[in-house]
């Protein structure tokens, strides 16, 4: 690491952030505005002869307080670095010291000020800069405050000088308030507008879950921190999660200490969207992506965001086309195979065993029904996300018998449930429910997938519960199972393409995690919705709404 520059001290005592009092001024800048003010009035002594100067003793008592102020609070900040506290640490009394310094400057040149009542405002003059130092702290409570002073002070002059004619030092002392004032507004109007600027910033930042953090590259001290992040992550302490044990982008391999963002960033290297995964509490995780940006030689700015689900669909549609070309690639073998029997079959005497040929051919059926079904799935699954509306409302009325339609694909369910020896519970199929101006077709397959989840996920023997009930308005439609059940914590990314609940892969269920965002899709589609209950090693419940008439 480089060695720290002279000037480092003094450049972060003047950019470090407080986390103090709202609206305090860093110390670092107090110290600067404590000490020209002192600088100011030590020069003004070299302007000053006794022939101008009116009340000696309130003159250099005057001096005499503010450069007492001026050292108290330099050996304020000298204490606070010498006890070793945190850069981002500002003892108490230095708080209260930055906090109280500018209405004591202020009081002390109101008064004083008169004490050379000959030579033209040069102390009213200086009142600008505390003034300027309250606005800059409390905005415009603070420029008031300083302007009433001011103004005060005007008010008291023909009482410390009262040899003197009234209109002088009035006029005297209405220009420096007009000058100071001026001066005073037009610091409130910058502050307050960068005040709203911080304001947006923090709230899209925050919208967007995105979290800067300001490093001294020397000791790895988080110096500012802005923002909050989304997702798992949320409320989590960014610069400990960094901190801790990290996975690589595909999540699976950890990454050694010295390739984590925080210490390549700490090491000078400049990063443009590293994404690591996180562990949390339980078996929870979190992605994040992390840029860098060098500020100046001593501090690196890093900028963290929450890229949970967009980098976890990346890697579940990897997983996705992992599994679809094993899937693809199965049957096609099977099938090159077998053809390959059946030629070497038909070569043979006589043109081979028609029962062997017959089999063969039953093997290759199997596995083209099998592709056909797959590949099905792809184009519904790319059919679903290309549209959000299926149909039309308009053109002729049409009218489908929504529980003819169940009770059909209950029974095309049946002799799947019967291999696992599942029973059924079936109420109100007998009661007439009919949707206006629906597809039956599609509604048929988002109640094929429910049934067929169902039937995949239930225990052996277990019970499914199917029943249909309507209002008024809408039709709703309940099917249950006594099944593996889904973890509470992959109920909110079950209509997620290509995510899979932990109880299925674990299970080894085979599936693609496509049908029940098709399912929601089509729903949503015809103006309803579904809703998802579960308890692991429980069963499922899952209850979908349609409204009677589609319009």
């Amino acid at each position: 690491m480089n060695p720290r520059p002279r000037g480092h001290r003094l450049r972060h005592l003047l950019l470090s952030p407080h986390h103090g009092t709202a609206g305090m001024l860093r110390p670092g800048l107090a110290a600067v505005c404590q000490v020209a003010l002192s600088l100011c009035l030590l020069i003004g002594i070299l302007l000053l002869d006794d022939q101008r100067l009116g009340i000696g003793w309130l003159y250099w008592t005057g001096h005499g307080l503010i450069h007492a102020l001026t050292l108290a609070l330099l050996a304020g900040l000298l204490v606070g670095r010498l006890q070793n506290r945190s850069r981002t640490e500002i003892p108490r009394f230095v708080e209260l010291a930055v906090l109280l310094l500018p209405v004591a400057d202020l009081a002390i040149l109101a008064v004083t000020r008169w004490s050379l009542v000959n030579v033209s405002g040069f102390q009213g003059y200086l009142m600008t800069v505390p003034m300027v130092w309250l606005a800059a702290q409390h905005r415009l409570r603070g420029a008031a405050l300083g302007i009433s002073i001011t103004a005060a002070s005007m008010a008291i002059g023909p009482f410390i000088v009262p040899g003197h004619e009234l209109l002088p030092v009035l006029l005297r002392g209405a220009a420096v308030l007009f000058l100071a004032s001026a001066v005073t507004i037009v610091v409130v109007s910058v502050t307050m507008r960068l005040d709203e600027h911080a304001r947006r910033l923090e709230s899209v930042t925050s919208a967007l879950g995105v979290v800067s953090l300001v490093l001294d590259l020397e000791d790895g001290t988080v110096l500012e921190s802005s923002g909050r992040l989304t997702g798992p992550a949320r409320s989590q302490d960014v610069a400990a999660l960094l901190s801790g044990p990290l996975f690589s982008e595909n999540g699976r391999l950890p990454l050694p200490p010295e390739r984590s963002p925080l210490a390549r960033a700490l090491g000078e290297r400049v990063l443009t969207g590293e994404s690591v995964w996180v562990p949390l509490e339980g078996d929870r995780r979190a992605a994040l992506s992390i840029s860098s940006t060098r500020l100046d030689e001593q501090r690196m700015l890093l900028v963290v965001h929450d890229v949970t689900l967009s980098l976890g669909a990346v890697l579940q549609e990897e997983q996705f086309l992992a599994n679809v070309s094993h899937e693809l690639k199965t049957p096609l073998t099977s099938i090159t195979g077998y053809v390959e029997l059946v030629e070497d079959e038909l070569d043979g005497p006589g043109g081979g065993d028609p029962s062997v040929i017959r089999s063969h051919l039953e093997v290759v059926t199997r596995n083209v029904v099998r592709l056909r079904q797959l590949i099905l799935g792809l184009l519904e699954t790319a059919r679903s996300v290309s549209s959000d509306r299926i149909g039309s409302g308009g053109g002729p009325r049409r009218v489908t018998s929504f529980d003819e339609l169940v009770r059909h694909q209950v029974e095309g369910m049946r002799p799947r449930a019967a291999v696992r020896g599942l029973r059924w519970e079936l109420h109100g199929l007998d009661e007439p429910v009919e949707l206006v101006n629906a597809d039956p077709e599609r509604l048929g397959q988002a109640v094929d997938n429910l049934l067929s989840n169902a039937v995949k996920y239930a225990h052996e023997g277990g019970l499914v519960t199917v029943t249909l009930t309507r209002d008024d308005r809408r039709a709703r439609l309940t099917v249950a199972d006594e099944g593996i059940g889904i973890d509470a914590d992959d109920l909110a990314r079950l209509y997620t393409p290509y995510f899979r609940a932990r109880t299925a892969t674990g299970a080894g269920v085979p599936g693609y995690g496509l049908g029940l965002m098709i399912t929601r899709r089509i729903l949503r589609a015809h103006g309803g919705d579904m809703t998802i209950t579960s308890e692991v090693g429980v069963g499922t419940s899952v209850v979908f709404e349609l409204p009677l008439a589609r319009t």
